[in-house]
């Protein structure tokens, strides 16, 4: 359930940021890849994030 929710909340925030920077730059605007980038990176964070929060703990 999570990951789910994680791509979801992802894939708002990218079209959001997309949308933003494209206007910013004047570049065509590409919903299916912001979202695709930004569902990436965000299930990518949730699972670096812990396992390197935890490889930490275990050292010490």
């Amino acid at each position: 359930m999570r990951y789910i929710v994680t791509a979801i909340w992802s894939a708002l925030f990218g079209l959001l940021l997309g949308y933003l920077i494209a206007q910013m730059t004047s570049v065509a605007y590409n919903p299916a890849m912001s979202a695709l980038v930004t569902i990436i990176i965000g299930e990518l964070a949730t699972v670096v994030v812990p396992a390197i929060s935890k490889e930490k703990k275990t050292a010490k």
